[in-house]
């Protein structure tokens, strides 16, 4: 959903998808950097879930645009061996991933080309959580 803030649009988007990590690459036995199908995949469902959520009137964010992040919630389905008592805290998770490089690399470079032309123009991020929650899912809204 796409609405105007004095002077700047505004971007919401919501992925129903379990947040997964990635470190920059691997390498392989003849020595050549890739990425694991199971991130590509991952970052490919990210992109046919945002082209679905935007409007028609959409036009790509271009590069020297300053992007600020207003919040990126990762939000993790329950372990069912969580009591519903701590259910109901809305507990942090605490557990890997490393919030800040390695959700982030994944999410933002998937993004790439579809929201924005380029995700070095992410020049603030407000708020960034990661919790337990009802269902797998990441809420992200953009302010440009």
């Amino acid at each position: 959903m796409t609405q105007f803030m004095e002077n700047q649009r505004v971007l919401d988007l919501r992925f129903n998808v379990a947040p997964q990590s990635h470190q920059s690459f691997r390498i392989g036995r003849n020595g050549i950097k890739y990425k694991p199908k199971k991130i590509k995949d991952y970052q490919n469902y990210l992109v046919s879930l945002a082209l679905e959520q935007l409007p028609s009137d959409f036009i790509i964010i271009e590069a020297g645009t300053p992007i600020k992040v207003e919040y990126v919630h990762y939000v993790y389905a329950y372990p069912k061996s969580m009591s519903k008592r701590r259910r109901n805290e809305k507990p942090s998770k605490t557990t890997k991933p490393d919030l800040q490089d390695n959700l982030n690399k994944a999410f933002f470079d998937a993004l790439e080309g579809v929201i924005y032309e380029q995700d070095q123009n992410i020049v603030e991020i407000s708020s960034m959580r990661k919790y337990y929650g009802e269902e797998n899912r990441i809420i992200v809204r953009f302010v440009y």
